[in-house]
């Protein structure tokens, strides 16, 4: 099948683009062709065919801008054998030509905005109105075949939001690649106890939260180091923080080839995020990396943070309510130390991430959904 992929991402600077890349490999690996609209290219090499389209560089005006130059190429080419995957941000533009040419599309959610000042509540906005106008298409028997969302949570959502039938509604759990993360050869803790956070550093995701578990930690006679990568609104102070308290590392965004390398030197990974609508409805990439690294996990008790499976009792991963996540998460390394099984139990993450995580297992979803249209 032809696939046709109009995104706001941009592959070069985007983390979110690595959730596109593997996603657009396995439908490749599918059988499917596929070409990506949008504002860049990968800076790496690539498989499909990717046209990079003029976009204004002013905050608001891109993705208008960037649907405009949309249209005008597929206007241009012949669009009528295609199935075509629009962005949600994109959806209010370019959705009417593609329905006007009775072309099947669908929308395309890696969650509304999470950030939480006043141009995230205006994206919110546009997100209601994409999902609107998906309804609205399956409603009169449209060209529209639904959308996809990354958790069960997020269907929930979107389902009960707009009235929208759950076998419209194609989940995309974030995945991971297995080959380009290996699993750690801790065999114990040992000294010092090595955890680990990497992604945006802003205060509506509960960093600090992390930091006072490190105190915690030292309260209880444990040494433990702390590893926080990324940027964000908390940046100037985790750097300063960090500069008189030697267990504490802050380094600045590294690309994401080198993340498994990081991983690989850490036995522990956090997820911070508090319980907010736009977490317990998301699927953290950072979870199945750190799962796919051998890492044990701490975080905070939502359905975000939820395994994708029913089977969300591991030995190796471990969410707490959020007002007792530092106390829960030093009984619960004080009970891993006390076991001494983290060998064991770093296997059993990475079995999970092998089974379960793989992009090939993540995406059969979407898979299964093209292959229906094709029967």
């Amino acid at each position: 099948m032809k696939l046709i992929w109009c995104t706001t991402r941009h592959f070069g600077e985007d983390l979110c683009a690595t959730t596109q890349v593997a996603i657009i490999n396995q439908l490749l690996s599918s059988g499917h062709e596929v070409t990506v609209l949008g504002p860049d290219v990968p800076t790496e090499a690539y498989a499909w065919e990717h046209v990079q389209l003029n976009q204004s560089s002013m905050k608001g005006k891109k993705a208008s801008s960037l649907a405009k130059s949309i249209i005008n190429y597929l206007k241009e080419i012949d669009i009528g054998a295609h199935v075509v995957f629009i962005d949600w941000p994109l959806v209010r533009y370019v959705s009417p030509l593609v329905e006007r040419n009775g072309i099947r599309w669908m929308c395309i959610d890696r969650s509304p905005p999470a950030d939480a000042n006043l141009f995230a509540k205006l994206q919110r906005n546009v997100w209601k109105k994409a999902w609107k106008m998906v309804a609205s298409s399956l409603n009169r028997n449209g060209n529209c075949i639904g959308g996809t969302v990354v958790s069960a949570a997020h269907q929930n959502l979107v389902r009960n939001t707009f009235s929208i039938a759950e076998d419209r509604l194609c989940i995309l759990h974030a995945g991971v690649n297995n080959e380009l993360f290996k699993p750690n050869n801790f065999e114990s803790f040992g000294n010092p106890i090595r955890m680990v956070y990497h992604g945006k550093m802003d205060r509506h995701r509960g960093i600090l939260k992390l930091v006072l578990l490190l105190d915690a930690l030292e309260k209880n006679g444990i040494e433990a180091e702390l590893s926080l990568i990324g940027s964000g609104d908390l940046e100037t102070h985790l750097s300063e923080l960090s500069k008189s308290k030697p267990n504490l590392n802050f380094k600045k965004p590294i690309p994401h080839s080198e993340i498994g390398n990081i991983l690989q030197e850490h036995q522990i990974g956090l997820l911070p995020m508090p319980d907010l609508p736009v977490w317990s409805i998301s699927s953290p990439l950072k979870r199945s990396e750190y799962m796919s690294s051998g890492l044990l996990v701490l975080g905070i008790k939502h359905s975000g943070h939820h395994l994708p499976t029913m089977n969300n009792n591991l030995g190796s991963y471990k969410l707490f309510d959020q007002q007792t996540f530092v106390d829960d998460s030093v009984e619960q390394i004080l009970e891993w130390m006390k076991d001494d099984n983290y060998a064991k139990l770093s296997t059993e993450a990475r079995q999970y991430a092998e089974t379960h995580l793989d992009w090939s297992a993540t995406t059969q979803s979407l898979v299964d959904v093209l292959e229906s249209l094709e029967e």
